[in-house]
């Protein structure tokens, strides 16, 4: 997702594609993970796109059923750091960045408290690497697609600090989320992405231009 893009963002232009068989034309309104949660369970809106599987937003929810994202997370430090992860407990030594609103495996939570392990809060994504290089924090976790995403704004220079652990931090898959209010739209993004996958010129560049960015 991306505001700055002409299409919004690869999984955007899922959306868009997949409601556009059933004639229905989706506005993105773009504001930080928390505030988009809240927002989207409001009438005036119909969802919110895209999120992590959690029982509480299944409560609060319709989950479709077809993930618009299949994501590998790795954790990201300057070089100079010395950090060798192989489990969670690793992180023990070291200050981790994460964001406000995005969800994160119930393993790594639970090793944030087991190990107290320290945590910094930012409220944007696109700060995370910043943020690192002014060493506020010494390791982040993101998708491999938004760390190449924002890295764009950095210097050769920056980039060439930034390295990433092999094994990756967790696997994830994202939906879109459809309100209560708006519940019939959720079986017509499911039929909408099932046509669009029926295409495999269509699912072939999008497994090549979302999921396959390194």
């Amino acid at each position: 997702m991306d505001q700055t893009r002409r299409d919004q963002g690869c999984v955007a232009k899922l959306i868009n594609d997949a409601f556009a068989i059933s004639n229905l034309k989706v506005r993105f309104i773009f504001m930080p993970w928390d505030r988009a949660y809240h927002q989207g369970l409001k009438q005036e809106f119909s969802g919110t796109a895209y999120w992590y599987y959690s029982e509480k937003r299944a409560l609060d929810y319709i989950y479709t059923k077809t993930p618009v994202t299949s994501e590998i997370s790795r954790f990201y430090h300057l070089d100079d750091l010395d950090f060798n992860y192989q489990t969670y407990k690793d992180l023990s030594h070291h200050t981790l960045l994460l964001n406000q609103g995005l969800t994160y495996p119930k393993k790594l939570l639970n090793a944030i408290k087991k190990h107290d392990i320290t945590v910094v809060n930012a409220t944007y994504t696109s700060k995370n690497l910043s943020l690192l290089l002014k060493k506020r924090a010494d390791i982040t976790v993101l998708t491999e697609q938004t760390k190449t995403e924002f890295a764009k704004a950095l210097s050769a220079e920056q980039n060439q600090r930034i390295v990433f652990q092999e094994k990756p931090a967790f696997v994830s898959q994202g939906y879109l989320l459809i309100n209560r209010h708006s519940q019939k739209y959720a079986s017509l993004f499911d039929y909408g992405v099932n046509t669009l996958w029926k295409d495999q010129t269509y699912y072939d560049n999008y497994v090549k231009n979302c999921l396959n960015i390194k």
